[in-house]
């Protein structure tokens, strides 16, 4: 992802998801990507390292097929067959390039996996760093899905400006948000939407900040119901700190202290425009998604 690497192990039995578990590392290949259209080389780097240590860990642990997957930041660099040729040489693996549209059915399909209303409309809003990903759907079938250069790592880049964050900043990224997600609200607010469940780092991140976790735990984390009003009052008091008095916010790791005011804002201006008052946040997403389709062929 544009923020951090993921890796899910798991172990599969009768075409199900039997265990699995997660680690993160905060790499940021995005990092000024948006602005220069290339993975710097101290990126690289720390992507290069992150994942022969996956890998590493992958092979230890017995797997017989190991799925790369990589999302905005990769996809959007000119230089990225750079990175994606490294990544053979040194870690041994094949990174799939997938497009938005792709990103956003694997969340779907993450989230789905475990989700037991086959009526509902489920909305899923999947916030990464580099883009946000929406996907209106039910159980049995996908009904609506975008992928935008919305993310994150993005905004924080383009329009946060300092810490705390000034009104003229904030003015600033309300207005580059109507425009961007203009056509997405005008289509989705004439839908029956029943739930909305946000995926990936900034809806786990607010869940931990909600439970006030010295350390994360998966278990409590997913399923969490923050209400808009939580999001919002946690914003008013993030927007007015400096990142280093961030560090001390309960549930947030330090990696992700400068970028989670604009990944929290993009949350809340999207339940907003909905008229939604509640989100439920989920574990289950686009890893999960990469199992079930590239492994058991879903």
């Amino acid at each position: 992802g544009t923020n951090s690497m993921r890796l899910l192990l798991c172990e599969l039995e009768d075409h199900k998801i039997l265990s699995k578990s997660k680690e993160l590392i905060t790499t940021r290949i995005g990092q000024d990507v948006a602005k220069s259209g290339i993975l710097n080389e101290k990126a690289i780097r720390r992507n290069l390292d992150a994942l022969k240590k996956f890998t590493d860990k992958a092979r230890d642990f017995g797997a017989e097929d190991i799925v790369v997957i990589a999302t905005s930041a990769v996809r959007d660099a000119k230089n990225r067959e750079e990175f994606l040729s490294l990544s053979k040489k040194e870690a041994g693996v094949d990174i799939k390039v997938i497009e938005g549209n792709e990103e956003a059915q694997l969340g779907m399909l993450g989230v789905m996996s475990e989700f037991d209303k086959q009526s509902d409309n489920v909305l899923v809003i999947d916030i990464g760093g580099g883009s946000t990903e929406l996907i209106l759907a039910d159980k049995a079938s996908i009904y609506y899905t975008v992928s935008l250069n919305v993310g994150a790592v993005r905004m924080t880049e383009s329009f946060v400006k300092s810490n705390p964050i000034s009104d003229e900043d904030m003015y600033a990224l309300n207005k580059s948000l109507e425009v961007i997600f203009a056509s997405a609200m005008n289509f989705l607010k004439q839908k029956n939407i029943d739930n909305i469940v946000a995926i990936g780092g900034t809806a786990t991140t607010l869940a931990s900040m909600y439970h006030q976790l010295k350390y994360y735990n998966s278990d409590i984390v997913h399923n969490s119901i923050l209400s808009l009003d939580y999001l919002k009052d946690s914003f008013e008091k993030i927007k007015s700190t400096t990142i280093p008095e961030r560090y001390d916010i309960l549930g947030l790791q330090r990696e992700r202290a400068d970028v989670i005011p604009a990944g929290l804002y993009i949350l809340i201006f999207l339940l907003d425009n909905l008229g939604k008052t509640q989100v439920t946040i989920s574990e289950n997403d686009n890893l999960e998604g990469t199992i079930l389709k590239y492994i058991l062929g879903v």
